[in-house]
């Protein structure tokens, strides 16, 4: 089985093979989170700035290896065995901070994971786990993704920290759920992004990708700055 199906499996199983009754549909809010945009210069050298460039050095072999434990979530095997050769920062986008309801982020969570364990639920009527395809994985995600377009639309910050477009949304150990489930059950939050480019080069070739470092505050609760792990994360 695919990689993408065995991610959606793992998550969704335990729900959807079982004889649940039919809940609800549930009622998205329709208010948007405050959001808030600040220009920062490439060369401002403020916390994130410095949180990226240590996690950067030690990613390089360069840095105190400690770096790597700013990955949000933690450092996986994978992080620890990835070596950056060179690296720049070329660039940086702007500061968000956005200001909204645990509750909000509840709402559409459960919302996303409805959708998707109804779609597993249907795909998997007469077959066994081992059956489910590539292919079916991500018709699952193609069934929610009205959903997390909502999502990105009235928390893009949050929305975006949680993958909610992407097949690794789906993953069982997708660091975002910890930081939901610490949130309680409502309350206000903040989320904060900054995202800067990396240009790394190997031989004449040049690659350029985004680095995101992260904040979630609520409740009492405060994750610090933190580096978004790449889309392709993964538990092992």
């Amino acid at each position: 089985m695919s990689r993408i199906a065995l991610l959606l499996c793992l998550t969704l199983s335990s729900a959807a093979w079982g004889a649940a009754p039919k809940k609800a549909e549930p009622v998205l809010p329709g208010e948007k989170a405050q959001l808030v945009e600040s220009a920062v210069a490439l060369e401002t050298a403020d916390e994130a700035r410095q949180v990226a460039e240590a996690y950067l050095a030690a990613a390089a072999g360069k840095g105190e290896r400690g770096a790597l434990e700013t990955l949000l979530g933690g450092a996986t095997l994978r992080a620890r065995e990835f070596r950056l050769e060179g690296y720049k920062i070329v660039g940086r986008e702007k500061h968000k901070l956005e200001k909204g309801k645990v509750e909000d982020l509840l709402a559409f969570v459960e919302a996303i994971d409805a959708t998707g364990r109804a779609g597993l639920s249907q795909l998997a009527q007469g077959m066994e786990l081992s059956e489910i395809t590539a292919e079916e994985a991500m018709q699952i995600v193609k069934l929610t993704r009205q959903r997390a377009k909502a999502f990105l639309a009235t928390h893009p910050v949050f929305a975006y920290l949680a993958r909610v477009d992407k097949p690794v949304y789906w993953h069982p150990e997708n660091p975002f759920r910890t930081l939901l489930a610490q949130a309680g059950a409502k309350g206000e939050y903040t989320a904060e992004l900054d995202l800067f480019w990396i240009e790394t080069a190997r031989g004449q070739a040049v690659r350029k990708w985004p680095l995101r470092v992260v904040r979630f505050q609520s409740g009492g609760q405060d994750s610090g700055l933190k580096i978004l792990p790449a889309s392709d994360w993964n538990a092992e």
